[in-house]
């Protein structure tokens, strides 16, 4: 919907008003009108469970329980071809429309007049991995190259409306269009592909042209400046909504961290205390003969049963394998589990599965078997 003028306003101040209502709206309803597509493949990581327990959103992180990658969403505008009677995409094999409640089915060889954006899914290797990579993100926007682009915009903007702001003539109305060029091609948004960067382009372009009649009309070019200064607000505001939805997801990646490392440090601890590898440890693992009770070793037990519970819920990469190795040391694994386990841990996985658990060593009074096991585990915690 157009905004209406109000009375008694010029084209600068106006622009400001809108520019401001406009920053208002993006805040409180970030604009979703989008066609969002994406593939087959794509699609299949909404199997994967959230990383964040509880979380209900469609496109956020996502871990592969069956091996540990991170998904993460992210979304790229497809260009869009008009041939003066219709738009469409030039690609669309395998598109898959993902559409909201109540959203009609699009035709991708007539699309409506609304921008195209397709979702991928980044693999991350790593928790550590999907960690740098979101705080890549917000820094381009707020701090690297992104945010310097629009904030050399905005400086242009300003100076161009200076520059208008008195009598236009041919020759300033020509150096207006060559100031234009340059800045176009210096900055990048020349041959830029997003759909809000193409249009402020287009609109500094016609800024710096003669009207439908061949005129200088003073009037065109300031709408036309507030126009392209309309669509920069729409992007300047952009690293305010990426640092609320790319913030969220970094949060989600830093607790699940702080989480994994914490259930190891725990369990490097209890065991440490158990067999005493950096310090001392129960008697029955510091003596060669060493006399004990079944309740004790009962106790030990249940102590390492609880131990390999808790690193069971290590889920992500580069964790997940160490935590693995250390629960079925302590425990073994159950048939049904070999599988997954052979995918998580690799080619150790069987000779693993071979050996006696740590709780049936102990059974047996093999207390140095036991601490020999354990002792790689500590090392590395």
């Amino acid at each position: 919907m157009v905004p209406k003028a109000e009375k008694g306003v010029g084209i600068g101040e106006q622009g400001e008003i809108w520019a401001q209502a406009r920053k208002e709206r993006i805040l409180s309803h970030p604009p979703s009108e989008a066609v969002r597509v994406t593939s087959e493949e794509t699609l299949k990581v909404f199997s994967f469970p959230p990383l964040a327990d509880g979380d209900k959103r469609r496109y956020t992180v996502r871990f592969n329980p069956f091996g540990g990658e991170i998904y993460v969403p992210i979304w790229h505008h497809l260009p869009v071809v008009e041939d003066g009677e219709r738009r469409f995409l030039e690609n669309s094999e395998g598109l898959i429309q993902l559409r909201r409640r109540r959203e009609h089915q699009v035709d991708f060889r007539n699309l409506p007049p609304r921008e195209v954006v397709q979702l991928f899914y980044l693999r991350l290797p790593s928790i550590e991995a999907a960690i740098r990579q979101q705080v890549h993100i917000m820094d381009n926007y707020q701090e690297g190259k992104e945010a310097q682009q629009i904030e050399g915009l905005m400086r242009f903007l300003d100076f161009q409306f200076q520059a208008t702001s008195g009598r236009i003539t041919r020759q300033s109305l020509a150096a207006l269009a060559e100031q234009t060029a340059t800045f176009l091609v210096d900055s990048g948004f020349l041959t830029a592909v997003e759909p809000t960067k193409k249009r402020i382009a287009e609109l500094l372009a016609k800024a710096g042209q003669l009207d439908r009649l061949g005129r200088v009309n003073p009037l065109v070019v300031k709408v036309r400046l507030r126009a392209a200064y309309l669509e920069a607000v729409r992007r300047e505001m952009m690293p305010v909504l990426v640092s609320e939805k790319f913030g969220s997801f970094l949060g989600i990646l830093l607790m699940e961290r702080e989480n994994t490392r914490q259930i190891m440090e725990e369990a490097a601890a209890v065991l440490d205390t158990m067999v005493g590898v950096t310090k001392r440890g129960a008697v029955v693992f510091e003596e060669k003969r060493p006399d004990y009770s079944g309740g004790e070793i009962e106790g030990m037990k249940k102590v390492l049963r609880k131990v390999a519970r808790s690193l069971a819920r290590v889920r992500v990469l580069p964790y997940l394998p160490a935590a693995r190795v250390a629960a079925i040391n302590l425990v073994g694994c159950r048939p049904e589990k070999q599988e997954l386990n052979r995918g998580i841990i690799g080619k150790e996985a069987d000779k693993l599965f071979s050996q006696l658990p740590v709780v049936e060593l102990i059974g047996l009074g093999d207390f140095q078997e036991v601490k020999k096991g354990l002792k790689a585990f500590l090392m590395v915690h």
